[in-house]
């Protein structure tokens, strides 16, 4: 599963740096990692390396959308790709914290409505190929503005909930003695 997950990501990474922005490579490189994705995860991950699944699908997602606003290379593609990334890391974050407090994964509704790291993938290179260079970062900015706001609204709603039951604060530093 990592090697395939690995190989995947890759792929998608590589032909979005390699190529010229509004080509169709990075579109094919990108169903591909859809492809790749699927078969990473169609068996439960519990071998001993398949933690390296998750974080490989992330540095996929995370360096196709900064290689692609970076080759777009107009003023605010950048800005606008790291703000795509940081509501997307805050989600993964949000989604870590629930699930050490037992609460479980975010809502399923969630992960459909900001695509899941493949849709949100396919979705820029679709992006990529369609547009031009200051649309995609228009494209890009209301991808971000849109994802952040659902991630933030969702993560908001359940923690004021969770807490409202009497749920513990989870964090990295431990409780006090």
């Amino acid at each position: 599963a990592p090697a395939v997950a690995l190989l995947g990501g890759a792929a998608v990474v590589a032909t979005a740096a390699l190529t010229e922005f509004g080509g169709p490579w990075p579109l094919a490189a990108a169903l591909v990692y859809l492809l790749t994705s699927a078969l990473a995860v169609a068996r439960p991950l519990k071998g001993a390396l398949d933690w390296l699944v998750p974080p490989f699908f992330r540095a996929a997602e995370y360096l196709t959308v900064l290689v692609l606003a970076a080759k777009a290379d107009v003023n605010g593609a950048l800005p606008a790709a790291f703000g795509l990334v940081a509501a997307v890391a805050y989600h993964h974050y949000d989604t870590v914290y629930r699930i050490r407090g037992d609460a479980g994964a975010p809502p399923q509704w969630l992960v459909r409505t900001i695509g899941g790291h493949e849709g949100r993938t396919l979705a820029i290179c679709v992006l990529a190929v369609l547009l031009t260079a200051p649309q995609f970062k228009f494209a890009l900015t209301v991808l971000a503005v849109a994802v952040a706001l659902v991630v933030l609204v969702e993560s908001i709603r359940f923690w004021v909930a969770a807490h409202k039951v009497g749920a513990p604060a989870v964090h990295d530093e431990g409780e006090p003695a």
